[in-house]
């Protein structure tokens, strides 16, 4: 199928209703406990899971254990390991949704601030290893790695290429590095 070919994730994550191997299972029902945990650790969810009372058993959710932002963004990133696709488009899958989304409360975690979007960071960054990618981000730290870069303006492509070819030839995107790289 094609989801298994290409898979989304954006910037609106949900929970579902459920154990967390249940939310982990819809993308790979024939995965084995071992297969979801290691999915789990691979985008840097191992510190939270471990704390959870029932583990891959714990509801999560409404009726359950609210995650945070972060946590909720890091089990959809880990579904796209089970399901090991070709090809990932991540739609601003670092980003904090900024969602009500009664599932993404009170965790007691870092929200997708700083720490978080650096821990989203690294998470996608294990998610694309191996396979092909098409992010979309506004993060320049995430587009300073890409092979290539495509700067859009009102919808239209107005730069392309490697980070170091668009610093060289100076234009918008290597002002937007400039101004993003001075306050670091």
């Amino acid at each position: 199928t094609r989801a298994q070919q290409i898979t989304l994730v954006t910037q609106e994550m949900h929970m579902f209703a459920g154990t967390l191997r249940d939310d982990l299972a819809m993308a790979a029902p024939d995965a084995g406990d071992d297969t979801m945990v290691a999915a789990l650790r691979t985008v840097h969810a191992g510190e939270w899971f471990d704390l959870l009372p029932d583990g891959l058993d714990t509801i999560v959710g409404d009726a359950g254990r609210r995650l945070t932002p972060v946590q909720v963004q890091q089990v959809a990133l880990a579904r796209v390991l089970l399901v090991d696709p070709p090809m990932v488009i991540l739609d601003e899958a670092t980003a904090h949704s900024g969602s009500a989304d009664a599932s993404s409360a009170d965790a007691g975690s870092a929200d997708a601030g700083s720490a978080g979007a650096s821990l989203l960071e690294s998470a996608a960054e294990e998610v694309i290893t191996g396979r092909g990618a098409l992010i979309v981000a506004h993060r320049l730290s995430q587009a300073r790695n890409a092979d290539r870069i495509v700067l859009m303006d009102n919808g239209r492509i107005v730069e392309e290429g490697s980070h170091e070819h668009l610093v060289a030839i100076d234009g918008r995107y290597a002002q937007l590095w400039s101004a993003w790289s001075a306050n670091r």
